[in-house]
């Protein structure tokens, strides 16, 4: 429990940043499973989609997304091959999110990616196949391997969840790991 209590704290940094991806809107439904994406066609469609958020004049982060589909009725996004540069405003560094697919829920800024999933910063990479927010829970979690590699830890484990409003990192099913305890996490 210790390792996973470390490990949580170096990757928490990452985690956290994917949160100001989603916004602070006030929570809604849950978003559609990734796996059941709408068959109806989408009323607007957009290739080499760009997005930054601001904050208080300071950019959060930039999406890009060879495409994306907006579907009015279900207020909903498409999106598809996705990379999310996301900005740390107490030091140089950022992260990057990249994914083959996902689904955005505007109504409640939930989201789900899939395919090749990786979120790396300077230091740290997290690789799975599925990542899902809630912004409802504030949990980050994916039911397939996930493994999370960097200079003082290397650690895979069948499914993890990370609980953002306590800053708690859960791995479970056959989690194994080291973390060396002369390098600075």
């Amino acid at each position: 429990m210790l390792k996973i209590a470390l490990a949580g704290a170096a990757f928490f940094l990452i985690i956290i940043l994917l949160l100001s991806f989603f916004g602070q809107e006030e929570p809604a439904n849950q978003p559609t499973p990734l796996d059941t994406p709408s068959q109806k066609a989408a009323e607007l469609s957009i290739n080499n989609f760009h997005h930054t958020a601001t904050r208080e004049g300071k950019t959060q982060w930039r999406l890009e997304a060879r495409s994306a589909e907006f579907l009015s009725e279900e207020n909903r996004v498409r999106l598809t091959d996705i990379h999310v540069v996301f900005f740390l405003h107490s030091s140089p560094s950022q992260a990057t999110l990249t994914a083959d697919k996902g689904i955005l829920n505007l109504n409640t800024n939930d989201m789900a990616v899939s395919g090749h999933v990786t979120v790396d910063n300077a230091r740290y990479q997290l690789k799975t196949e599925t990542l899902q927010y809630n912004r409802d829970s504030h949990i980050i979690s994916s039911q397939n391997t996930v493994h999370i590699v960097g200079p003082a830890i290397q650690l895979t484990a069948d499914a993890l969840k990370v609980n953002l409003a306590t800053g708690t990192l859960e791995c479970r099913g056959h989690v194994k790991g080291t973390i060396d305890a002369a390098e600075n996490l």
